[in-house]
């Protein structure tokens, strides 16, 4: 996969993509897609416990910090949806409607700015409310890959002026980013939506349009241009962009 992994690591990518694209090839209820990528979080969590004791160690996440819920969020269309069924089914009509109101706050505030524009915003996450993760068990793959050594340093990283402090955990980083590539991966050469989206953004149209599941299950595009984590029209419109290159067999 690249010189960013270590071989154990790139094994983990090819075993992760392997298992989930023979899975996903093998169902053929479309209503069961969602539940299957679900399902396959567990491998975060088994990549972690998997770590050197002494990375695990030195991680510094905990509840309540909430540093790393106030920057843009890329996602593929699988994750939107996964959380947007959460929402759907463990909130009130009162909650949802909130959470309509703040990703459509989201959407506005992120149109038609570019990524460096967008990071800048610092904005808190949509999903976030008193330091905490409201869709914590469908959250996406980017947050549950997350991982820092110090608290103190996501929050001065809060700052956009100041120059960024690499707070990435040796050891868990690379695993957890070989799981999710390793499920993207799978996703695209299944034949589905590898597009980059704004995970805010692509949410609003998830809980508001009902249609973007169904394309998404046709192995269409799920969300428009709007939603894209890149401005379409920019020079770096295929950030993040899953392409179907036929990692796996």
């Amino acid at each position: 996969m690249g010189a960013e992994f270590t071989d154990e690591e790139e094994d983990l990518f090819n075993q992760t993509g392997e298992a989930v694209l023979r899975r996903l090839r093998k169902t053929r209820n479309p209503g069961d897609l969602l539940a299957l990528l679900r399902s396959e979080h567990k491998r975060f969590d088994r990549a972690y416990a998997a770590a050197p004791i002494a990375a695990r160690d030195s991680v510094a996440c905990r509840a309540g910090c909430d540093a790393c819920c106030h920057v843009p969020v890329g996602v593929q269309a699988h994750e939107v949806l996964i959380a947007a069924e959460f929402i759907q089914k463990n909130f009130s009509p009162e909650e949802l409607d909130s959470v309509i109101a703040r990703t459509a706050a989201h959407r506005a505030a992120f149109a038609n700015k570019d990524n460096r524009e967008r990071s800048e915003l610092r904005t808190p996450c949509p999903m976030l409310k008193a330091g905490s993760c409201t869709i914590y068990e469908s959250r996406p793959e980017a947050c549950r890959s997350h991982h820092s050594h110090s608290a103190a340093a996501c929050g001065l990283n809060l700052d956009p002026t100041r120059e960024e402090i690499d707070v990435f955990v040796p050891g868990v980083r690379g695993r957890m980013f070989a799981v999710m590539l390793g499920i993207d991966q799978a996703v695209a050469e299944a034949g589905f939506d590898g597009q980059a989206y704004d995970f805010g953004s692509a949410l609003h149209e998830a809980l508001t349009d009902s249609m973007g599941a169904i394309r998404w299950m046709r192995r269409e595009p799920a969300f428009p241009e709007s939603c894209w984590e890149e401005v379409p029209g920019s020079l770096d419109d295929d950030a993040g962009v899953i392409r179907a290159e036929g990692f796996f067999q």
